[in-house]
C-alpha cells in the first residue's frame, strides 16, 4: 500500500512499532474469538449436520443485529479516541457513559423485537433448510436474542478500551471468557458430566454466559479512575452533549451497516437456496476465513484507534501513516494465512464435516475463498481507519457500492446464471471485497477524512 511521501523513514519505523504494539493484542484477541468460532462449529458439526447448518441461519442474523445496531460503537471509537489524543478525560468519560446508556436501551429494544419476530426471521432466511435445521436455529436464537443488551455493553467496553490505546486488557478478558465458552460448549452441546444434551441451544447458552462475564470484566476495568477513559471521575454534565456527538458520528456508520447487511442477508438467502450440504460447507469455510477476517480486524482496531488519537492531537500526517502501515502489515499476514488455509483445506473440511457431499462442495469453493482474503484485509483496515477518523459517510458510500450492489449482482450471476454452486457464492463475495478495497484506497489517498468534525 502507498504511504505518505513526505514522511521520514524513522517516523515510519516508529509508527510501525506503535501500530504493532497496539495491533498484536487485538489480533490475538481476534484469533481467540476465531478459536471459539471454530470450536463452536466443530462441536456442532460433530453433533449433527442439522445443528451446523442451523448456524447458516442463526449466525448471519445474530451478526447482522450486532453489527447494525452496534454501529454506535463507531462513535465511541472516534470520540473516545480523539478525546484521549487531545488529553481530555472529561470528554472521554462522558462519551463512554453515553455509549453504555445507548447499549442498554438499544440492546433491550433489539432483543425484544427479535424475540417477538423470531419465527418470521428464521422463515425469511431459511431458504431450502429442513425442519430440523430451522428448529435448531430457533433454539439458538431464542437464547441469544434476549441477551442483546449484554452483547452491546460488552462491545462498548472493548471498543472504549481499544480507543484509549489499551488492547491488552480486552485480550486478558477474552482469555477468561473464551475459556468459559469452550468449557460450557463441551458440556452443554453433547450433555457431558450429567448436563443436558442441548445441541445448538447449548452453544447459545455457553456464548451468552461468556458474554456476561466479558461485560462484567469490561465494566470493572473501565471503572478505574486512572484510565484515560473511565466511567467514574468525569462530570455528568457533559453526558448529553457527548450523546449528541456520538449520534452525529454514528449516523453514517448505522446507514453503512444497514445497507451492508441488507445486501448480506440477500446474499445469505441465495446461499441457503443451495441446500443443506452447501450450507454446512459454507459454515466450515466461514470458520476458516474467520482466521483472516479477525486478524485483519485486529489491525483495523489499531488503525482506527491510532487515526482517532493522531487527529485528536492535530497530526493528520500521522493518522494517514497509521492507516497505510496497518493496511500493509495486515495484507502481508493475511496473504500468508490464505495460502496456508488453501493448502490445509482438505484436512480441515474432512475434520469439520461429516457429509462427503459437503466436503466436496467446500473444496470446490476453496480457491475463490482464498483469493478474496487479501482484498478483504485491506478493505477492513482502511474502512476502520475512515471510521476512526469520523468519516463514517465515506465508509457508508463504499459499503453501498460494494456489498449492496456488487455482492448481490455478482453472487446472483455466479449462482443462478452460471450455476457455479457454492464456488459462485465465494466469487460474489470476492468481487465485493475487491471493489471495496479499491474505493477505500482511493478515499484514504484523497485525505478529505482528515477534515471531518467529530
Amino acid at each position: 500500500m502507498p504511504s505518505a511521501p513526505d514522511v521520514h523513514p524513522g517516523s515510519l519505523r516508529s509508527e510501525l512499532r506503535a501500530t504493532l504494539a497496539l495491533a498484536a493484542p487485538a489480533v490475538a484477541q481476534s484469533l481467540l474469538q476465531t478459536l471459539v468460532f471454530l470450536a463452536d462449529r466443530f462441536f456442532l458439526g460433530r453433533f449433527s449436520a442439522d445443528a451446523l447448518a442451523a448456524m447458516q441461519i442463526a449466525g448471519p442474523l445474530t451478526w447482522t443485529l450486532q453489527s447494525v445496531f452496534g454501529a454506535f460503537a463507531t462513535g465511541t471509537l472516534a470520540l473516545v479516541g480523539r478525546a484521549v489524543g487531545a488529553r481530555d478525560p472529561a470528554l472521554a468519560g462522558s462519551a463512554l457513559r453515553a455509549s453504555v446508556g445507548i447499549a442498554v436501551l438499544l440492546g433491550a429494544a433489539v432483543g425484544l423485537a427479535g424475540t417477538l419476530g423470531l419465527h418470521a426471521l428464521v422463515g425469511a432466511l431459511a431458504g431450502a433448510a429442513s425442519s430440523p435445521v430451522r428448529e435448531a436455529a430457533i433454539g439458538y436464537l431464542g437464547v441469544v436474542l434476549p441477551a442483546m443488551p449484554v452483547l452491546f455493553v460488552a462491545m462498548v467496553c472493548t471498543t472504549a478500551l481499544q480507543a484509549s490505546g489499551d488492547t491488552r486488557t480486552p485480550l486478558a478478558i477474552a482469555l477468561v471468557t473464551n475459556a468459559v465458552n469452550l468449557g460450557l460448549n463441551g458440556l452443554l452441546i453433547f450433555g457431558n458430566l450429567g448436563c443436558p444434551r442441548l445441541g445448538a441451544r447449548g452453544a447459545a447458552i455457553a456464548n451468552v454466559t461468556a458474554l456476561s462475564v466479558e461485560m462484567l470484566l469490561g465494566l470493572a476495568a473501565l471503572a478505574d479512575v486512572r484510565r484515560p477513559a473511565s466511567l467514574r471521575g468525569a462530570p455528568w454534565t457533559g453526558t448529553v452533549a457527548a450523546l449528541r456527538r456520538l449520534a452525529a458520528v454514528s449516523t453514517g456508520a448505522f446507514a453503512e451497516r444497514a445497507i451492508y447487511h441488507a445486501g448480506y442477508l440477500v446474499f445469505v438467502r441465495i446461499t441457503n437456496g443451495l441446500g443443506a450440504a452447501p450450507m454446512a460447507a459454507h459454515q466450515a469455510l466461514l470458520s476458516m476465513e474467520s482466521v483472516s477476517f479477525l486478524s485483519a480486524d485486529g489491525f483495523g482496531v489499531a488503525a482506527g484507534a491510532r487515526a482517532a488519537q493522531r487527529l485528536g492531537a492535530g497530526d493528520a500526517v500521522g493518522a494517514r501513516r497509521a492507516g497505510w502501515i496497518a493496511t500493509g502489515a495486515s495484507t502481508a499476514i493475511v496473504g500468508v494465512v490464505a495460502m496456508a488455509l488453501w493448502a490445509g483445506a482438505p484436512f480441515v473440511l474432512a475434520a469439520t464435516l461429516t457429509s462427503p457431499t459437503a466436503v466436496r462442495a467446500g473444496l470446490d469453493a476453496m480457491l475463490p475463498c482464498a483469493l478474496a482474503q487479501v482484498p478483504m484485509a485491506a478493505s477492513i483496515v482502511l474502512l476502520q481507519s475512515l471510521r476512526g477518523a469520523g468519516a463514517t459517510r465515506e465508509a457508508f458510500a463504499i459499503a453501498l457500492a460494494g456489498s449492496f450492489v456488487v455482492r448481490i449482482a455478482a453472487t446472483w450471476a455466479c449462482v443462478d446464471v452460471l450455476h457455479l454452486g457454492l464456488a459462485g457464492v465465494w466469487f460474489g463475495s470476492g468481487a465485493d471485497w475487491l471493489v471495496r478495497m479499491l474505493l477505500a484506497v482511493w478515499r484514504w489517498r484523497r485525505g478529505r477524512w482528515s477534515r471531518t468534525r467529530v
